[in-house]
């Protein structure tokens, strides 16, 4: 799948519902379907200013022989993302995710802590 704003909107459609607006990734941050590549997206939740940007991200790295085939693919608040990084395990606010082959061979995110 090429990373554009038409597949990546798609992507979120199918994961979310094409009425889902606000939505948390795997971490817990939000993200609004209109935020799509914007990393100043914010909108007032519960009376707070919160960033809602979300991008792609390649669940096994590009870097690491992961490819952009719709199950590496995931959409992520952009702070997660870069917090994520190329990695295959890393800590993101005192918990660690580490990413696993599922049955099927596909990569799944586990919180190991």
């Amino acid at each position: 799948m090429n990373i554009n704003r038409s597949n990546a909107l798609k992507l979120w459609d199918e994961t979310y519902g094409e009425n889902a607006y606000i939505v948390k990734d795997f971490h817990g941050n939000y993200m609004c379907r209109d935020g799509y590549g914007n990393k100043d997206y914010n909108i007032a939740i519960n009376g707070k200013n919160v960033n809602c940007g979300w991008n792609i991200h390649h669940m096994k790295p590009k870097s690491l022989g992961g490819g952009n085939a719709k199950d590496n693919l995931i959409c992520t608040n952009i702070e997660t993302n870069k917090k994520a990084g190329n990695k295959t395990t890393y800590w993101i606010d005192n918990k660690k995710y580490q990413i696993k082959n599922n049955e099927e061979n596909q990569c799944e995110i586990w919180q190991l802590q």
